[in-house]
């Protein structure tokens, strides 16, 4: 220490903490003034060790509640532990699914299936649910095998629908097959975007209710598991009760809203919709609105098949009820004209438009096809539009599908 720094230790000693205690040397009491350094060394030390556990405690914190803290990662590992037990029970769900579809008995043309659901075979594989049976006929699956909840229905008297085929589960979405334009890219699954068409998928069911994001899950389940849904064979029809059906020679079901919103799928056809099943005593099947998806599916099927049916996606005069054919300018009865149908679904094209579950605008549901007041060229099967949610209209209806 350089000599200038240097202080009189008398000084140092006055600063330091002192104390008095009694000392008694031979006998003699007295006072004695103790000037403690321990005592100034432990406060010293006192205060350092309060303050590394001060540390010490902010650390622990940050352990536990930052980003990659103890508790954050702790629940972090718990939810992806649900997410792993849902991912594995949806897995075996899905195998007990192939299970019991490969050990299904084989439907009987124009029996009611019972005890369970059946598969056929016929230029491919559908499953019969439960409760329905094969229309006599019409069991070419390639070329729409057709169910009733009617046996040995051949005079088309009960609630009707076609098989669609999905081998190829990769293929199962949204397309544009028409003459409209619209890029892959203008169809979106992560939420409803302006100038974009938007409908959910088990990924990403942002923008929709609760329920429809489970109906989505579900039934994209039942498409990949069972290679295939059904389809209305008609237009929805008013059973009279204002119920929905999908039976030949009734009122289409038209001047109906999609719902009272777009969140809101109450009042109007997608509740329709849904209701079939449980007012039908269907129990085997889930009846839901079309999806956009399923639509397509549709669509692509055509694509698929012959030169005459691929020409109906950019021009379906001849197949709908069109001012150009013979139209009265006003919607048929559903199946009212054999020469409208394709893969015996009839009325894909012209007649009503038909509500599906695909957003169009912040307003809006797509509603698909043509109607009876325009032609089959600028609005084939495959046309896209787009009409507020709330609005219902005569040249606007619906169709039902089915999922198992």
């Amino acid at each position: 220490m350089r000599e200038n720094n240097r202080k009189p230790i008398e000084k140092c000693i006055k600063k330091l903490p002192q104390f008095t205690t009694m000392n008694v040397i031979d006998g003699q009491a007295g006072l004695v003034i103790y000037s403690s350094l321990i005592f100034y060394s432990l406060t010293i030390d006192n205060i350092l060790n309060i303050m590394v556990l001060l540390i010490l405690a902010g650390v622990s914190i940050a352990m536990l509640t930052g980003e990659n803290g103890i508790l954050t990662q702790a629940q972090r590992a718990k939810n992806e532990t649900e997410t792993a037990q849902i991912q594995e029970q949806n897995i075996l769900t899905d195998y007990e699914v192939y299970i019991n579809n490969a050990t299904l008995e084989t439907a009987t043309v124009g029996e009611i299936a019972t005890e369970g659901n059946k598969k056929y075979s016929k230029n491919g594989t559908a499953i019969i649910p439960e409760g329905f049976a094969i229309v006599p006929g019409l069991d070419d699956v390639s070329q729409g095998l057709v169910i009733s909840d009617v046996a040995n229905d051949t005079e088309d008297k009960g609630n009707q629908f076609v098989w669609v085929p999905v081998e190829d589960f990769s293929e199962f979405v949204r397309h544009d097959f028409g003459n409209q334009g619209i890029e892959d890219s203008d169809f979106i699954n992560t939420k409803p975007t302006s100038g974009k068409y938007y409908e959910p998928t088990p990924n990403n069911t942002s923008g929709c209710t609760s329920e429809t994001a489970e109906e989505v899950y579900q039934m994209y389940k039942s498409v990949e598991v069972n290679h295939g849904f059904y389809i209305g064979r008609y237009e929805a029809g008013n059973d009279g009760s204002n119920n929905a059906v999908s039976k030949k020679g009734v009122n289409v079901y038209n001047n109906i809203k999609w719902g009272n919103s777009m969140t809101d799928e109450t009042g109007g056809a997608v509740e329709k919709a849904r209701n079939f099943d449980i007012q039908s005593g269907h129990t085997n099947v889930t009846s839901t609105l079309v999806y956009g998806v399923q639509w397509d599916e549709v669509m692509r099927w055509l694509s698929k098949g012959t030169s005459e049916e691929q020409g109906w996606l950019t021009n379906s005069t001849g197949k709908g009820n069109y001012y150009d054919n013979d139209s009265t300018n006003n919607p048929a009865q559903t199946g009212s004209n054999d020469n409208y149908q394709m893969k015996h679904i009839y009325d894909l094209a012209g007649n009503v438009f038909e509500w599906t579950m695909e957003v169009g605008d912040s307003k809006g549901r797509v509603r698909r096809g043509g109607y009876y007041d325009f032609g089959g060229l600028s609005q084939p099967c495959t046309h896209r539009g787009n009409i507020d949610s709330d609005y219902n209209v005569p040249n606007v209806g619906f169709r039902l599908t089915l999922y198992l």
